[in-house]
Order: C-alpha cells, then structure tokens, then sequence
C-alpha cells in the first residue's frame, strides 16, 4: 500500500518527527493490510518491530492458567503495539490478534534505534512520549477496559422492528457500563452523513468524533447516529476503519442494519463486528436464508473469528423445538429465544411478554462479558433454601442469565425458569408443609428390587407447577444435570421436556427407582455432580454463584461435638412413650438415623463433598445455606430453609451486587458465605 506521510503524521508517535526524519524513517516501511483473525506477533518471539496502528482493531492477550487465553487490552487507530518490548530489547509479552480488518505500518528496530542516535533530542521526547502513552493505557484499561465493542444486528425475520430492537439493547448496554454507547443506524439512502464520506469526514475531524454535529442523545441516554449507505460495493472497505474510530470514542457500538443496505455492506458489518446478533424466526424461509448468510460469513471470514448469536423471536411463532435443533445440526445454536420482542409499529420500551427486557439485559451482559450463572446444588430437602437465595436476588434486581442444577437443585431451578418468582416457589414448598403431604408423593414400590421409591408423584407435582415445558420454552437457560447409571457418566439436559429431565437428576439411587429415557438408565446427578459450577463455566458464563447445601465433614464434626455438649449438660427426658416411640421408630422407619437407607445417604454425602468442595473452587461466590438441624428429608418445613436460604445471601449481599457492577472483573478464588 503506498505511502501518505501528511496522513500518517496524525499518529500520536509520528507526529514527533519533522517531515525530513520522517520520511527516512518510512523508506525502509511499507503499509500492511492484515484480515480479522490474523495474529500479528505471539507471546514470547523476539521483538524486532513496532506496530502502528492506523485503522481498525486488534486484541493483545497473554497465556493464563491453565492455558487459558486472557484478553488484556483492545487497540484502536493511533495506538502502538510492541513498544515497550522493542525499546528494553525483550521478547514480546502478549499475542497482538487482528479483531476487525485493519491497516498497520511496521517499523524495524534497527532504523528506529539509528535515527534516535542520530537525532538524540527526537529520541528524548520519544521515550517521553511512549511512557505517557503507555500511561494513557493503563488508565484506559482501567476506565473502560480499551476501545469500544462493536456489535452488527440484522434481522432475517421480518415481522420484528428491528430499530425497537436496537434502541432497547443500546439503552441495556448504557445502563449497564454508564459510560457513552452509540447506536448507528444504517439504511440505504443519499442524505448526509453518508458512508462514502467517512475518509473526508474523519480527516476532518482531527481525531476527534467525526459524527459529532450528526448524531444526537436519545432520552434513554445513548446516543443515536443515522448513517446512509449507498449501492457501491466499495463501500465496504470502510466498515473496519470506521468501527475503529466508532471503538475510539464509545465504550459499545450497535451497527444496526437494515434490510434496505446493500448485502456486501451487511456482510462485512457482520464479519468485522466483535458480535453478529442474527434475528430469527421459526420458519423454514429464515432457516434457508440463515445456512446461505452462515456460506457467506465462512466465505469471508477464513479465521473462524466471526461470534455469531442467533436470537429467536419465539414468542409468536410455532415448532420452536424443531427449529432449535435444526440450529444445533447448524452448529449454531440459538443464544436464546426471546419472547415479546416488539413487531413493525411497536414501541421500543413495549415488554409484551413482561421478560424481553430481561433477555435483552442478558444480551448486553453477554457482549460486555458480565453474564451471571446460579449453581444449585443436591441436597434433598435443604435444597428448599434455594428459594430463599432466588428471592433474595430477585428483590435486589440481581438478573441471572443461567442456571444450572442438580437433584434438588434442579427441581427448584426447573420451576424458577418456567416462570415462577421467588414468592410462587414458596407457595409451591409450602404445599408440602405437613407430613400427610409428603406421604402423598411417596410413591412406594413392592418389592424394592430397584429402589424403596418411584418418581412418578413428584414429578407429576412438577408438572402441576410447570406443565409440559420444553427447555426451549423456558424463559431462563437452564441446564438439568443426572447420572448415567452405566457408566456413572454426567449427562447435562438442555432440550426436550423439562419434567422428564428432572425426574431423571433426582432419582437417588437406593432409594428411588432409576429413570428410563429413551433407553437409556440414569440416576440422581447429585452423583456425578452434585454442585454444577463447570457446566455454567462451559456455557460461558463469566460469574458464577454457587449454592452449596452440601455440609463438609469439618461441619458435621462440629455438629456433633455440640449436640454431645448439649446433651451432657442438660440430658433429654426420659418417659415411657419417648423410648418407646424410639424403638419403634429405629425399627420400621428406614430412614432412621443409623438405618439402611440413612447410612446409604451419608455415605452418597461423603462422596459428593468432595466433589462440590472442588466444584466450589470455580465459583465467584458460594453461598453455604445449612446448619446443624437440616436434614435431607425434612420436606415439611420448608420454611425453615427458605429463611436459612435468604440469611445467608442476605450476608453476601454486598458480594452479590458487586458481581454486576461495570468494573473490569478479575476472576479469584471463590469467596464463601457460610450460614451461622
């Protein structure tokens, strides 16, 4: 690419040199033009350049445990890649990634070193000028975490406003980061400001906001940009160095593009954006269109870079279940079936089904990487203490994106992503309050050649609460965890009918009688993995919340140590009936303490300790709900762990809505709150 040296002069590092040393340091460097996806140096090679960076976006990141790929910054035109490296003759210490297509002037070492020995006092103000730049980004990392997201929105669906759409997830992101968001809308059209303008209009603009006469603030606190496109294809080469100039002055960009811009134009919006959301419909029309727009994105986008979200607007359209696994066959999976998104003439604040407000908040924490999960773990009846943690968030306006439960945990989480709130778990526990009620869902088998007990009974009181749901159905993801009876394998449910599922994670083994789904045996997922933080990290959850009604044997220790201090300091009383009672009890009740099907579950116990002692090593926060009293069966008193569910969030409730502020958020180890 040929040289201009009056337009490179604007870098803030050139802009140090005269025209003369300028040009003689640009004779021996030649423009690059590098495609999303392209690694421009690793982490750990020799430093022999510097990168300027001109137009568009890359991403540095270094290797963190594990292996783990960690995202440092994010570099927009202007900035300069390498510097620090070269100038203390060390190997590079970030991977710098190619995230929008960009154009960068490499300068060697060598010439570099040269012209500073020769010009010593424009060496000075160099290294001057790199430590405050190197200052300028740390703060910037630390404000906003580097340049702005970009995210491209189209809609293949067209029954959906797509600008109500927009204007909704560009207020979500304003709400959430508090700093400035821009929504472009883009249509066909010759009116001013038009993207064939974009080179004059920037030069003009002298590194600051072109647009800035052009757009306005929307009364959510957004701001709004109308941009024309015409029907040149050329145009589209503009789209990268123009995201990176948006990404220089806002925290989050929102390319919405409309149906009348020209495909190339949508195209490469969608494949230089951080995000492509794709709005869909159940239809075979809008799955055809989305396998050619998939061609297209893969014809393009060599790398594989393109993150694509596919929205389906489910709530007014039929064979969701199919379409959701016509997407998986895709390898594209919905992010989410979104239900009352706003139709042609609506309202952008309009929340026909009272939760697209809600999923949209979820859309936003996605793209700004602050998506929260819930963990709910086995536990029986102390699983009830579940609902206490949920009302808790709820009455704080604590939004989850995900849950994920096992045994108990899935039985409560089923019921909470069907629909219900925190108040209506309680009403559907407190059904269960007298022991004539459980003794109705006990479904007794004769003899217990698989187990003492079916499912059967629960399960139909689960559909008396949910109905017929499929996961798809849910208002929240969720995720149901069982036990392949087997191979003692993990399975994790995310479609098909939801009850079923359930009735398959709480099948205790000894006790109930394994579940049979479509040939296929399993058993309670308490035994594979009774506290699932993993499955909620695999999703890609950023936080994670875990509730843990799973005591540690340092606990039960403790609790035996003070009920034999109780007990020797004032001995029970002694009566006929009372040890007569006893007796009886220690010989027809198995669940007795010290009986088989009680020695079967602590026995169950001790194995899952450890597992979601380890389990709870990768949540941000774990909530411990449980105390001395609390026994798995104790189903009527369900009140007793509700209380004990929203005392111990009630405690953790600074760490709580710490988990959803806009800082950068570091992962560290798990912080515990432990009920008293």
């Amino acid at each position: 690419m040929k040289l201009n040296i009056r337009s490179l002069r604007s870098h803030p590092l050139l802009s140090l040199l005269p025209a003369t040393q300028l040009r003689e340091l640009l004779s021996e460097s030649a423009l690059r033009e590098f495609h999303k996806g392209t690694v421009i140096f690793r982490e750990g090679e020799p430093s022999k350049a510097i990168f300027l960076l001109l137009s568009g976006r890359c991403q540095s990141s270094h290797q963190g445990e594990r292996g783990a790929e960690v995202v440092e910054e994010v570099f927009g035109p202007g900035d300069t890649l390498g510097e620090r490296e070269m100038l203390n003759q060390e190997p590079y210490r970030s991977t710098v990634r190619v995230i929008s297509r960009c154009v960068v002037l490499p300068i060697q070492g060598q010439p570099l070193q040269e012209l500073f020995e020769k010009y010593p006092g424009v060496g000075g103000r160099y290294f001057q000028r790199v430590a405050s730049h190197l200052r300028l980004l740390r703060e910037r990392r630390e404000k906003r975490g580097g340049t702005g997201r970009v995210v491209a929105m189209i809609s293949l669906s067209p029954q959906l406003h797509q600008q109500a759409v927009a204007e909704r997830l560009a207020s979500s992101l304003h709400g959430l980061a508090q700093e400035s968001v821009l929504l472009v809308e883009m249509t066909a059209g010759t009116q001013h400001p038009r993207l064939q303008d974009w080179p004059r209009d920037e030069v003009r603009s002298d590194g600051e906001f072109c647009y800035a006469t052009q757009s306005r603030e929307h009364e959510r606190g957004f701001h709004h940009l109308h941009l024309h496109t015409g029907g040149d294809e050329r145009e589209a080469r503009l789209i990268a160095p123009l995201a990176g100039h948006l990404g220089r002055h806002f925290i989050d960009v929102v390319l919405d593009v409309g149906p009348s811009v020209h495909p190339t134009i949508t195209l490469e919006c969608l494949v230089q954006a951080d995000f492509a959301v794709v709005w869909l419909e159940p239809s075979v029309r809008c799955l055809y269109d989305f396998k050619l727009l998939l061609d297209q994105i893969a014809a393009h986008d060599l790398q594989g870079q393109v993150k694509i979200l596919p929205l389906v607007s489910a709530g007014d359209f039929g064979g969701v279940e199919e379409f959701s696994a016509a997407l998986d066959e895709l390898q594209h999976p919905a992010c989410a079936f979104v239900r009352g998104a706003p139709l042609g003439g609506a309202s952008a604040f309009i929340d026909r089904a009272r939760t697209f407000g809600q999923q949209i908040n979820s859309l936003a924490r996605l793209v700004t990487g602050r998506r929260i999960g819930l963990a709910l773990s086995s536990g029986g009846a102390k699983g009830l203490a579940h609902i206490g943690v949920i009302q808790v968030l709820e009455e704080n306006g604590i939004e989850v994106d995900a849950v994920a439960g096992s045994s108990m945990g899935a039985f409560v989480g089923s019921v909470w992503a069907a629909g219900h709130d925190g108040g209506g778990l309680e009403r559907c526990a407190v059904e269960l309050d007298s022991r004539w009620s459980l003794v109705r869902l006990a479904h007794p088998v004769f003899p217990p050649r698989r187990g003492f007990l079916r499912t059967g009974r629960a399960i139909k009181q689960l559909h008396r609460f949910i109905g017929d749901v499929t996961f798809s159905q849910l208002r929240l993801p969720l995720r149901v965890v069982a036990t392949y009876l087997d191979s003692l394998e993990r399975v994790v449910f995310s479609s098909g009918p939801v009850a079923a599922a359930v009735e398959a994670s709480i099948a205790i083994p000894g006790i109930c009688v394994p579940v049979t789904l479509d040939g296929e045996t399993f058993i309670d997922g308490g035994i594979a993995d009774p506290l699932p933080v993993d499955v909620l990290r695999e999703m890609g959850l950023e936080r994670v919340i875990a509730v843990n009604t799973i005591p540690t044997p340092d606990r039960l220790r403790q609790c035996l140590d003070v009920a034999r201090e109780l007990c020797e300091a004032k001995p029970p009383p002694r009566s006929v009936f009372r040890t007569v009672g006893s007796a009886l009890n220690r010989h027809l009740n198995y669940f007795a303490s010290g009986n088989v099907l009680d020695t079967m579950l602590r026995a169950t116990n001790g194995v899952q300790t450890r597992i979601a002692e380890y389990a709870s090593r990768e949540a941000d926060l774990v909530l411990r709900p449980w105390n001395c009293d609390s026994h798995w069966h104790d189903f009527n008193n369900p009140r007793k762990y509700i209380a004990l569910g929203r005392k111990v969030a009630e405690q953790s409730l600074a760490e709580l809505k710490a988990l959803t502020t806009p800082e950068r958020h570091e992962k560290h180890p798990a912080r515990m709150a432990t009920a008293a």
